[in-house]
């Protein structure tokens, strides 16, 4: 009876020790986890989805039934439980990770193991980041020695460029009005702040405007001062660099209601068209908001078509027009003179249409 009650109790403490030392990982190797940690992990996890999904995603586990079947199981693959409760720190800190261990029931002596544990991976994380930044800032140093060249998502400082747009759009330079001055010019701005083409050869396909807009904004501007180049911080320092940069030009136009039908006639002494109608008057009354630049502009734009250089006599017109605004990302925006859609009325023995008219146009 005496050898029976001793043996009862070797198989109880061996049995009780079985959860509460430290256990194996699927690895063989000895994991600061125990099989009490555990199940009380399991138990957790199997009846919270939130902490079920965490768990899986700790473990880079794709199915919920994958992760289920590891947790019902959790004292034989501790290497999962190990991740789980490192990534729980992560994600919460050491204060909500320490209540979130508390929630699952694990003793003020497991906690503290957790913790260690997770002091010790901070650590060794925080020099493996450490590591990494001082790589990382040396290749950056190699860079700039060699006079490399950085893109946007690089600089720790963007290049600060502004342009004047209303100054610039004071020029008088003609283009084809039907033509939108939607432009990117695809640039470096180097350590020194002076602006230039990436591919100098892309001048050959701009038009008029395009490349004078480009030369004013360039470093060849006879008004240029400077502009700020990009900068990368390094040890607390910032250093000048070189850096690609996009400059956006876009024209939008907004049609006025309704067309406009107006009267001209050749003045035979000066040879330049005149109204018939008062048109101070009536673009008063048709656009009350900006009459007299309308008027002006109205006026340019029929000095400067000149095909009305082949009619005569009294020429009927009418037009759609559009107000213009043009936009810059490194500008605000500006308003341009406005563009007539000119038609002229044609008569002949067998036919009355309107024929479309075409002008230069400046900004």
């Amino acid at each position: 009876m005496r050898r029976n009650l001793l043996s009862l109790i070797v198989i109880f403490l061996f049995s009780f020790a079985i959860g509460t030392t430290t256990a194996q990982t699927t690895k063989n190797r000895q994991s600061f986890v125990t099989s009490s940690m555990a199940k009380k992990i399991s138990y957790s996890c199997q009846y919270n989805e939130r902490m079920q999904w965490f768990f899986a995603n700790a473990n880079n586990i794709n199915f919920s039934h994958e992760a289920d079947k590891i947790l019902r199981t959790l004292d034989k693959h501790l290497d999962y439980a190990e991740k789980y409760l490192i990534a729980l720190y992560y994600s919460y800190g050491m204060r909500m990770g320490y209540f979130a261990l508390k929630d699952m029931g694990f003793t003020l002596q497991e906690t503290e193991k957790v913790e260690a544990v997770w002091k010790k991976e901070e650590s060794k994380q925080q020099a493996i980041a450490e590591k990494e930044k001082q790589e990382k800032e040396q290749a950056l140093i190699k860079r700039i020695e060699a006079d490399d060249i950085f893109t946007k998502d690089q600089l720790t400082t963007l290049p600060d460029i502004e342009i004047d747009i209303s100054n610039m759009t004071t020029s008088t330079v003609f283009n084809d009005k039907d033509e939108l001055m939607n432009y990117d010019y695809d640039c470096i701005i180097n350590k020194e702040g002076h602006l230039y083409l990436v591919n100098a050869s892309d001048t050959l396909k701009y038009s008029t405007i395009q490349k004078f807009i480009y030369h004013y904004i360039s470093d060849s501007n006879i008004d240029f001062v400077g502009y700020k180049s990009g900068y990368i911080e390094i040890n607390d320092k910032d250093i000048p660099v070189n850096s690609y940069i996009t400059i956006q030009f876009r024209e939008q136009r907004y049609k006025h209601r309704g067309y406009l039908e107006l009267t001209i006639k050749k003045n035979k002494k000066t040879s330049r068209w005149e109204f018939v109608e008062d048109l101070a008057t009536k673009l008063q009354s048709w656009a009350k908001e900006d009459a007299q630049k309308m008027q002006y502009d109205l006026e340019a734009a029929i000095y400067n078509c000149t095909e009305l250089n082949n009619l005569k006599g009294k020429i009927q017109l009418k037009m759609d027009v559009y107000r213009r605004v043009l936009k810059s990302n490194v500008s605000d925006e500006t308003e341009l003179s406005y563009y007539f859609d000119m038609e002229y009325l044609k008569r002949s023995v067998w036919e009355v249409e309107y024929l479309p008219l075409r002008y230069s146009l400046s900004f």
